[in-house]
């Protein structure tokens, strides 16, 4: 039941981050026929929205990478703000900041899996005095958010294996169907297709190796730019106004490039396929920079699919200078490679990034994420001498 409820928030935090950014930015602005007064007006309003939350609740919204290494260092990590984060997130995200879902979305999940598990054991460790109450004081045990919750302890029994497992996959099982009976659009949209063959692996290593460079390049520029905004100690409400301002000249001049680039990976083909490739690349550097300025500006949200956008980007524009190649094949290297070295995380990066192309270049992709292990581990021992 517990963990049903958690893919019912999940599922309904998508949907409303869905509809609500249609309505913003497409039904009610087309119906307006005033972009330039429209989107000033609605940004300035979620600006104002999202300073006095950060506010009032604090460096809000809490993602996966802050609850894990919470989770790591204590064993434990407060949930009691978590609904807080999803509600703030919801306004970055509807804004059309240049961030993804799934870093506050997953640390909602990590959170409230935690809530899930305090409440279980509390169950487990009072079950003889438990099981005699009456069906009211059960709804009270099961059902109270901030009561009855037991937090682990080191010498506690875990939680086996398969429970575990039953939980995650009644979890996912869950979302599934609620996306299914909705009738709703896959996250992941394949590309197209693909008949590549041994002789395109000619080009395999220099592929791979643009997409490490380009990523190592971004990655610096990327650090040189915000040490020197850093320097200018400008207060949290000012970044805020900063990133909003942001965000309303994209709406103006490159609004394909709104949102993090989840609902539009459907078109990134198109768009690969008929935009001139210095304009790709172009595209793609100011993506990666929109995504890392609404960071720095507390616009706070995933980087897994913006990057993922703008490293696609960088592939279809690759492929326009290899036309003897197989254009997924070209797509597929420059994109995992990208993916990899701006992520920093190898299977993550690599295995996302394959579920939009089709199975056949699946062994691919397990090169380019086995040459990366290889090399940052040949790396390490060098280091090491």
């Amino acid at each position: 039941m517990y963990s049903s409820v958690l893919a019912l928030i999940s599922y309904a935090f998508i949907m409303t981050e869905k509809i609500l950014s249609h309505i913003l930015w497409e039904s009610v602005s087309q119906w307006l026929h005033v972009n330039f007064v429209y989107s000033l007006l609605v940004l300035t309003i979620l600006c104002s929205v999202v300073i006095f939350l950060k506010i009032k609740w604090g460096n809000l919204p809490k993602t996966s990478h802050e609850l894990l290494h919470e989770f790591k260092a204590k064993g434990t990590a407060s949930y009691r703000k978590t609904w807080h984060s999803l509600l703030l997130a919801l306004v970055i995200l509807i804004s059309g900041a240049g961030v993804g879902p799934e870093a506050p979305l997953l640390g909602a999940v990590i959170a409230y899996s935690i809530w899930q598990a305090d409440k279980l054991r509390y169950l487990e460790a009072n079950w003889n005095q438990l099981e005699k109450s009456n069906p009211i004081k059960w709804i009270k045990y099961i059902f109270h958010p901030s009561h009855y919750l037991l937090s682990y302890s080191i010498n506690q029994k875990k939680i086996g294996k398969t429970w575990r497992n039953l939980l995650i996959a009644n979890g996912l099982l869950a979302f599934w169907l609620m996306m299914r009976l909705t009738d709703q659009p896959s996250f992941v949209t394949k590309l197209g297709k693909t008949n590549w063959s041994m002789v395109d692996l000619l080009v395999f290593l220099p592929l791979c190796l643009y997409g490490f460079v380009f990523g190592k390049s971004y990655s610096w520029l990327k650090k040189v730019i915000f040490i020197n905004l850093d320097h200018l100690k400008i207060s949290l409400p000012f970044k805020i106004c900063i990133g909003a301002m942001v965000i309303f000249l994209m709406k103006l001049f490159i609004p394909t490039l709104l949102f993090s680039g989840q609902h539009s990976l459907h078109t990134v083909t198109k768009l690969g396929m008929s935009t001139p490739v210095v304009m790709l690349f172009i595209l793609s550097l100011i993506k990666l920079l929109f995504l890392d300025l609404c960071l720095w500006t507390g616009w706070t949200g995933g980087d897994i699919f913006p990057v993922t956008f703008a490293a696609f980007l960088q592939g279809f524009g690759m492929a326009q200078l290899f036309p003897q190649i197989d254009s997924l094949f070209v797509v597929l290297v420059v994109s995992v490679s990208i993916a990899i070295t701006l992520l920093e995380k190898e299977w993550l990066a690599g295995i996302f990034i394959s579920l939009f192309f089709p199975i056949t270049l699946f062994p691919v992709s397990l090169l380019v994420i086995g040459l990366t292990i290889l090399g940052r581990k040949i790396k390490m021992k060098f280091s090491r001498i």
